[in-house]
C-alpha cells in the first residue's frame, strides 16, 4: 500500500509528461513528414551549430565586438530551427498543418488574414519570460511556410542585444 500511491502517481503524472515533451516543437512530427519530400525546401539548423559559433573568434568589420557578444548569447541556447516550405497546393498543407498541429499548448501572439486569403499566424509557448519555441505558419494560394524556433529563449536578452545593436 506505500508503494502503491506513488504509483499511482506516476502513471497519472507520465502521460502528461509524455504529452508535454511531444508538444515541445510544434513542428517535429510534420517537418519529419516531409523533409525528404521533393515539393518541399526543407531547413534544420540544430543546436550544435550555435554552439559551434561561441567557440569561434568572429570578426567582422562592420559588427564590433559587443554586438557578436550580444547576439552569440541570445542565440546560444537554441536547439534548433526547423523550416518547411512550399509553393505546390499550399493552402491544402496550410489547412493539413492546422489539423494536425495541436497549438493548445501555445499562445497565440498574432493572426493575419487578408482579403486576398494570406493566412499568418504566430505562437509562442514560454516559462517567466524565456521562450522555450516560436513557431509561425503561413499559408496563402501561392506559399505554403513552418517555422519554428526551439530552445531557451530568454527575451531579457533581447534589450540587451538592442543596446548593442544601437
Amino acid at each position: 500500500m506505500k508503494l502503491l500511491i506513488p504509483f499511482l502517481l506516476l502513471v497519472y503524472a507520465a502521460p502528461a509528461a509524455a504529452q508535454k515533451n511531444l508538444q515541445l516543437d510544434a513542428i517535429s512530427n510534420y517537418f519529419s513528414e516531409y523533409v525528404d519530400d521533393d515539393r518541399f525546401t526543407a531547413v534544420y539548423v540544430s543546436g550544435k551549430m550555435f554552439e559551434l559559433f561561441k567557440d569561434t573568434n568572429i570578426d567582422l568589420e562592420e559588427i564590433d565586438d559587443e554586438e557578436v557578444a550580444a547576439i552569440l548569447d541570445m542565440v546560444k541556447d537554441i536547439q534548433g530551427i526547423r523550416v518547411l516550405h512550399t509553393e505546390e497546393t499550399p493552402l491544402k498543407f496550410y489547412e493539413d498543418a492546422k489539423r494536425r498541429i495541436s497549438t493548445d499548448a501555445y499562445e497565440l501572439l498574432f493572426k493575419v488574414r487578408t482579403k486576398d486569403g494570406q493566412n499568418v499566424e504566430a505562437f509562442i509557448q514560454d516559462e517567466n519570460a524565456v521562450v522555450n519555441e516560436l513557431f509561425l505558419l503561413v499559408g496563402a494560394a501561392d506559399n505554403f511556410a513552418m517555422l519554428s524556433f526551439v530552445g531557451q529563449i530568454d527575451l531579457s536578452k533581447l534589450g540587451q542585444l538592442q543596446k548593442a545593436l544601437e
